[in-house]
């Protein structure tokens, strides 16, 4: 290598190189914690150090974040704008591919990701996002773009990691068993669903009111509730009573509260038809086997609040399935949706 290509090199190692004490540069922990939201939305700032690339010893990019606060609230939001712009490169779906079954996300869903991204508790969940992008940029698991790096080398304006990184994996991430890429993709149906690397948004949209409660829906609150239940907040707890409450307690009300909706007290978990009770959950298991316990009662359900049945000569019509003087439910009718108290969530954890 020549001097001209020589010194640039030295100087991007010398001013940004990691473990630079005078830079304050911090990588996130290899060990994702679980959010806690309400801490969080309780922080000046929640989108975290700014983002920075630099040179490591061999030339090669490398990502951190400065440990500085921002200076003011239009600090605060270009570093919600890059974690979005992050995403938009490497987690939303937008054509028919990488994830089966996975239809890809339109402008309306897009846009409704993009408006959470720059709320305060959308800034939580994204940051946690684009940390897993640091994590995977620093393993050489993301393709990013030669030219551009080479251009920073020989002096010119450092790239932010949105503009370097082209949004796919590296040859070494493409056969890297650690390379999970948290994915936004979309679905034919409402509302949305979450796994434990993906969140799922319908492309009907969300309605305006829960089904069975009347409440109404504040969409950003849902999305806050599915980023429960992926690997940033805590997946075990999707699809059990005593999960799903402490979910709505955790990352669903406080953004109801801070967007100015009631929080909700009651949540109803609906149950596919004909579920057979293979959960790990023991609560769960009990409520699905309520008809096989003929002397089953609310009180040894807490916290549940009520079993709602669907009865075939009654389509589309709930009933209590415990509630007298009705207690020997026709055995052809089914449960369809379990009714959880959020107010005693904190009770206990998911089993």
């Amino acid at each position: 290598m020549d001097a001209r290509r020589l010194i640039p090199l030295l100087l991007a190692t010398l001013l940004a190189g990691p473990g630079h004490a005078e830079d304050g540069i911090q990588y996130p922990a290899e060990a994702r914690g679980q959010v806690d939201l309400e801490k969080e939305l309780g922080a000046p700032f929640q989108a975290g150090g700014e983002i920075l690339v630099f040179a490591a010893d061999d030339g090669s990019p490398r990502a951190g974040r400065r440990a500085a606060l921002p200076a003011a609230a239009t600090e605060e939001q270009a570093r919600r704008a890059e974690h979005f712009a992050l995403a938009r490169k490497l987690n939303l779906v937008t054509q028919y591919r990488v994830v089966p079954f996975a239809l890809p996300l339109d402008a309306e869903r897009i846009e409704l990701l993009e408006r959470f991204a720059l709320s305060d508790p959308g800034a939580v969940w994204f940051r946690e996002v684009a940390d897993d992008t640091l994590r995977l940029f620093n393993r050489g698991y993301l393709d990013y773009d030669p030219a551009a790096w080479r251009a920073f080398l020989d002096g010119g304006a450092r790239p932010r990691l949105s503009q370097l990184i082209t949004g796919k994996l590296s040859e070494a991430g493409l056969f890297a068993q650690d390379a999970a890429v948290f994915r936004f993709f979309a679905y034919d149906g409402f509302g949305a669903m979450a796994g434990g690397a993906s969140i799922r948004l319908g492309l009907r949209g969300f309605r305006c009111n829960f089904s069975l409660s009347g409440e109404p829906v504040d969409p950003q609150a849902i999305l806050s509730h599915e980023f429960g239940h992926t690997r940033y907040g805590d997946p075990r707890s999707a699809g059990l009573p005593l999960g799903e409450a402490l979910t709505v307690a955790r990352y669903e009300n406080p953004v109801r509260r801070r967007n100015g909706f009631p929080p909700r007290s009651i949540y109803y978990l609906p149950v596919e038809p004909g579920r057979a009770p293979t959960t790990r959950d023991a609560l769960f298991n009990r409520v699905l086997a309520w008809r096989q316990d003929k002397d089953l009662r609310l009180t040894d359900l807490k916290p549940v609040e009520r079993l709602y049945c669907e009865c075939p000569d009654t389509p589309g019509s709930l009933r209590d399935c415990l509630a007298d003087p009705a207690r020997d439910t026709p055995a052809e009718c089914g449960l369809r949706w379990v009714a959880v108290g959020v107010e005693r969530a904190d009770a206990g954890e998911p089993e």
